[in-house]
């Protein structure tokens, strides 16, 4: 009676562990959409002179690879199955979270000032089984170049941040999303954090104070 009870437990489980396993396999052939957003932290200081400054944001998308996905779901084994893909624009979000945070420095958002275009050129996630639970990790990259009116280059730089996402046990769309929105959080700080790109700013930007004629 005992045995034939233990038996039973055992093929339970065994039935247990190969409907888990079948779901997770069915899961993984299936695409996944999620939404990444930045999300800014507070305490931001103002940019001394910023207010006189008017500079416009646009998008690009400067991405060679993955433009249909921002990560890819793997099995156990570590291949790759269904891609997963954002349901908002992440290349408008990243933009989007520059204007944000330059206006948040006090800088004026406005059509006929300084002209930058946020260009991103990666937003994607990988993840990296590892023996008992996976890392998913993801890089946001972006290149930001400002222009006078008639051209002229002010400013260009790069900036890169990676976000991780540790014991991860299911490579799917739900466990990517911490690792992207940190990325993109940390990449868009990296703009706040730049003195240099501040200061081109002000300077390109501000309109020299014209003193007053003496009067005969």
């Amino acid at each position: 009676m005992i045995e034939t009870l233990q038996d039973k437990n055992k093929m339970i489980r065994v039935i247990v562990c190969a409907l888990l396993a079948a779901l997770v396999s069915g899961c993984a052939l299936t695409e996944d959409s999620i939404a990444v957003k930045y999300s800014a932290p507070s305490n931001i200081s103002v940019v001394q002179g910023a207010q006189d400054v008017t500079i416009s944001v646009t998008a690009a998308d400067g991405r060679v690879s993955n433009r249909d996905r921002v990560s890819t779901k793997k099995n156990g084994y570590g291949m790759e199955m269904a891609k997963i893909t954002a349901s908002n624009d992440v290349v408008a979000e990243v933009s989007q979270a520059v204007q944000a945070e330059l206006a948040s420095l006090g800088f004026n958002i406005g059509p006929g000032g300084i002209a930058i275009t946020v260009q991103t050129t990666n937003f994607y996630n990988d993840f990296k089984p590892g023996f008992w639970s996976a890392e998913a990790v993801a890089e946001v990259a972006f290149d930001l170049t400002a222009k006078r009116q008639d051209g002229t280059l002010v400013y260009s730089r790069s900036y890169r941040a990676v976000g991780v996402n540790k014991d991860v046990m299911l490579m799917m769309g739900e466990q990517a999303v911490p690792a992207l929105s940190a990325a993109l959080r940390d990449a868009v700080q990296l703009v706040v954090q730049d003195t240099n790109l501040h200061q081109a700013l002000l300077q390109a930007g501000t309109k020299p104070k014209v003193s007053a004629l003496p009067t005969s």
